[in-house]
């Protein structure tokens, strides 16, 4: 986005936030960039732009807007646009992986199946319009590049951590299990930085393998051919290196091809054409259908990797040198009327003991970050385990000095049993570190309340601090929260800057241009 040029006078008839809308809207129509005449401007490069590059844009929006854009481009439309990182990559690199170097196209985890389909899609038309030229003139297949070693603590050479502890943080009768993670680095060398994520490989919970194993009858001594192309024992491969979790369409089209009840089949079939349910898992789905029991062998070819999960950082290294530390939601619920947990969340929380080992690597972000700036106001928004990075960046601004401003928003259920973190929070705001605690506990009153009622009802100070220069954060649910908080922030603009909606909109996009309004959403 170009650089902001002022050229409404500080006397012209405008309020401050009208002014600054309008010098936003100059530079933008002049395509100014750092000043007039400046070189960039001479440049002839235009940069290139990703409009569908919005979480809130539903699939068919996204892909409308890519419509007669390059392959990788649609690829990248298809993506959740979060650029969580837990597929290895941004959206955009990671198109571009599937595009030029054919990486899988199961890695993008809140895309979930549907991404998954759309990318399946955009390959199948990809491969059938270059199907004539290639069959007319086969192209050479470039030579494999040789494998480097990756750096120790990434994705593709994780370190093997121990657990140090896991302390819940909820009080009895909480309704919720929330646990303090705390990881030993040892002497690894391993550094992280205050917005960074931990990635961490878990592994399935053993009864539910042995419940798989038990329904397919077999040992799970049988030695098959795992993912990575070794001959491993059948149980090791379903514990540690696929997903019984989310049966993919061609899992379910496999228990189709080889169930022996008609009607099963059937079923089985018209499922794998619109995808598994939610929470239906490969254990469900072989209870359910009794008669499809597939080769052992056939099923580890069609289920997909056990992919990793990350959990952001709620510790600096300014404070832990040696450890990560992180805030973890134990998921529990009930599906098809038998209990289900989370893979990753109990696995770290609960089934991992003490000084267990769980192989980790660290998600470098690339904005998400402790404002350089040690005076710049920080709005930090971040409800339940959303609270996990504004633990390292308070931890970080105090172990800078940082004199600037500190606004916490964080909530949960009930105050009582759901205020995690309190006593730190509580010390850093009788401190000064924290200016502003600004506390949204949703079934303490009738009505329920939210972060984002709280922003609304301090709206005109929230204003003052944006005009001041804060830089906003926000971290937590990226379905249900972050759209909210986003909704609240335009509403803000809007009524406290006297604009209209499209005029807030704008204010908005500079901020995220300027990186002062910043996301880790999952």
């Amino acid at each position: 986005m170009p650089t902001q040029v002022n050229l409404i006078p500080e006397d012209a008839p405008f309020e401050e936030g009208q002014r600054e809308w309008l010098n936003g809207l100059l530079s933008a129509l002049a395509g100014w960039e750092g000043s007039l005449g400046g070189a960039a401007q001479n440049s002839g490069e235009a940069k290139e732009s990703f409009p569908w590059h919005d979480p809130a844009l539903e699939m068919d929006e996204r892909m409308a807007l890519a419509e007669g854009k390059p392959f990788e481009r649609q690829l990248m439309a298809a993506m959740a646009q979060l650029d969580c990182g837990q597929c290895g990559y941004l959206c955009k690199t990671y198109a571009e992986a599937i595009a030029f170097e054919g990486e899988a196209l199961n890695r993008c985890v809140p895309g979930a199946k549907e991404t998954e389909r759309k990318l399946k899609e955009l390959v199948a038309e990809q491969e059938a319009a270059n199907a004539g030229a290639a069959a007319e003139e086969p192209a050479e297949k470039p030579a494999p590049k040789p494998k480097k070693t990756a750096p120790l603590g990434t994705r593709d050479n994780p370190y093997m951590a121990r657990l140090k502890s896991s302390m819940p943080l909820n009080a009895e009768g909480s309704s919720k299990d929330t646990r303090h993670v705390v990881i030993d680095l040892g002497d690894s060398g391993i550094e992280y930085e205050a917005g960074d994520s931990m990635g961490i490989f878990p592994e399935n919970d053993p009864r539910t393998v042995d419940a798989i194993l038990t329904d397919l009858e077999v040992s799970g001594g049988e030695t098959v051919r795992a993912p990575d192309g070794d001959n491993k024992l059948f149980r090791q491969v379903l514990l540690k290196e696929v997903d019984v979790t989310k049966p993919s369409d061609e899992v379910i089209a496999l228990l189709a091809e080889h169930a022996s009840d008609r009607e099963e089949a059937e079923d089985l079939n018209m499922l794998a054409g619109r995808g598994a349910e939610e929470g239906q898992s490969l254990l469900e789905l072989l209870r359910v259908y009794p008669s499809a029991r597939p080769p052992i062998q056939a099923l580890v070819d069609q289920l997909g990797p056990l992919q990793p999960r990350l959990y952001s950082i709620a510790s600096s290294p300014k404070a832990y040198p040696d450890e990560i530390h992180t805030t973890v939601a134990v998921v529990r619920t009930a599906v098809y009327g038998r209990g289900y947990k989370g893979v990753a969340s109990t696995f770290l929380a609960k089934r991992l003991s003490h000084q267990g080992e769980v192989p980790i690597y660290i998600q470098k972000s690339t904005e998400f970050r402790v404002n350089a700036d040690p005076d710049h106001p920080a709005i930090m928004i971040g409800p339940g385990t959303g609270i996990a990075p504004f633990m390292a960046f308070l931890q970080e601004r105090e172990a800078l000095g940082h004199a600037g401003k500190n606004w916490v928003f964080f909530g949960n259920p009930e105050s009582a049993k759901d205020h995690i973190y309190q006593k730190e929070l509580e010390g850093w705001r009788r401190g000064g570190l924290i200016s502003r605690l600004t506390l949204a506990f949703s079934r303490d009153q009738e009505q329920k309340v939210y972060v984002q009622t709280r922003m609304l009802e301090q709206a005109r100070e929230l204003w003052a601090w944006l005009q001041a220069g804060a830089v906003i954060y926000i971290c937590g649910d990226a379905s249900r929260m972050a759209k909210d908080v986003d909704a609240a922030l335009h509403t803000i603009v809007a009524e406290q800057g006297g604009m209209d909606e499209a005029g807030a909109a704008r204010y908005v996009e500079r901020l995220t241009a300027e990186n002062r309004y910043l996301r880790d959403v999952y």
